[in-house]
């Protein structure tokens, strides 16, 4: 190969899947929202067309050929042909929903579209200028395909491609000579190399929940004149997802908790500019228990005052939730009340210091609920049962002791 091999490697875009996992969408988000798997994916074929790329691989899961509407289609048609126009080719394995074979047949593809069965391998050769520059060895997803070992090819001069989507074991891909492995069914992007070969999922273009946290886009990969492969993550997202952590002392005053809050949320934007971030803060804090910090009412007005300061603009910082953790410890004096508080916190202490002690809500729950669910919570140790534990500790103080000051705390932690 005297050139420069170059391509795209993209998957899962799901067009036709919402974002979710907002509980309130602000009125100025919510064209963006909708239209966000769009950009993402127009992105990815503006950097092709961008970087005047051989082709682009698409291995799955673009929408759901059965289900979806027309918009998808038409979308992928109007991309597929600015493509055609570049003469830039498109190679697409079918995923979990969008097997080709299932594509209208009264709507034509464009020429410059090459897709794949999934009952076959096929072979096919890309050329540039009459000359094949990459074999492509493409099948549409089998849910029994795990090592690949039907992808392999007898020699390395036409440089090999494996396309496919699927579960993948890829610590066990035996295929021979695949130098190139563009894998679709994973949301987030990842590349591991194996001998002088790499396994790649681009990951979703753009992300659709809280899970699918961080960068997301797709690969431009370049293959030099000695075969050498050089992978680019270009980002195409226009939501990102990053959950926040940040620690305030249980003293802390309004302001300097709002100084915090903007010293990140300033940073978060400059790191991340041209996109909107969707971010979920959690909140850990030192020293003697504050209960006004836990504050219903002071949550809500603090998460609202980050909105308003942080996420009125297309690209900026949009809060999504408020939490703040349990607290380290508690005021020493609060065990020994001879209050509801006291005996509800030493039979919290009860369950800590006895892990044989089984957590048991059987006489509170429903006779409706099933024997088998409530066995399991009472089934609950290690770290579970600590995560439960700190869970009711906190609404139980939240509930008993909400209303107290914190300088009642202070004094007594003290006692």
């Amino acid at each position: 190969m005297n050139e420069e091999l170059k391509f795209i490697h993209a998957s899962d875009f799901h067009l036709d899947q919402p974002m979710s996992g907002l509980a309130q969408i602000p009125p100025h988000l919510k064209e963006s929202l909708v239209n966000a798997p769009y950009l993402a994916a127009t992105r990815v074929f503006d950097l092709a067309i961008a970087e005047r790329v051989d082709f682009v691989l698409l291995s799955g899961d673009l929408f759901d050929l059965e289900t979806a509407g027309c918009r998808p289609a038409s979308f992928l048609l109007s991309q597929f042909e600015r493509l055609a126009e570049k003469k830039i080719a498109v190679y697409w394995c079918g995923g979990a929903v969008d097997h080709p074979d299932r594509w209208p047949s009264v709507v034509e593809l464009p020429k410059n579209v090459r897709t794949f069965s999934a009952n076959i391998v096929e072979e096919v050769y890309h050329h540039r200028s009459g000359h094949p520059v990459a074999t492509i060895l493409g099948s549409g997803h089998d849910p029994q395909r795990q090592t690949g070992s039907d992808f392999s090819v007898d020699s390395v001069e036409i440089f090999p491609i494996g396309l496919a989507y699927g579960e993948f074991d890829t610590n066990a891909i035996t295929a021979r000579n695949i130098r190139y492995w563009a894998l679709g069914g994973r949301h987030q992007h990842q590349v591991q190399e194996r001998g002088n070969s790499l396994v790649a999922f681009s990951g979703s273009p753009q992300s659709r929940h809280p899970t699918e946290v961080g960068t997301h886009g797709c690969c431009l990969v370049r293959v030099d004149k000695t075969g050498q492969i050089r992978t680019q993550f270009v980002e195409t997202d226009a939501f990102r997802w990053l959950p926040q952590e940040i620690e305030i002392a249980e003293n802390a005053t309004s302001e300097e908790i709002e100084n915090v809050f903007s010293d990140r949320a300033l940073r978060l934007i400059n790191e991340h500019p041209d996109r909107q971030l969707l971010v979920s803060w959690r909140i850990s804090t030192t020293g003697t228990f504050n209960p006004k910090l836990r504050n219903e009412k002071i949550c809500e007005d603090r998460l609202q005052w980050l909105r308003k300061e942080f996420g009125i603009s297309p690209t900026g910082l949009w809060s999504v939730s408020l939490d703040i953790d349990a607290p380290s410890s508690l005021p020493s004096g609060w065990f020994q009340e001879d209050t509801i508080l006291g005996d509800y916190l030493r039979a919290i202490s009860r369950y800590r210091e006895d892990p044989s002690i089984q957590i048991s809500l059987h006489g509170y729950l429903p006779a409706i609920v099933e024997q088998d669910a409530t066995h399991a919570i009472g089934r609950l140790n290690g770290e579970d049962r600590d995560k439960v534990l700190s869970a009711a500790t906190l609404v139980g103080v939240d509930y008993l002791a909400a209303h107290r000051d914190w300088n009642d705390a202070v004094a007594s932690s003290e006692q």
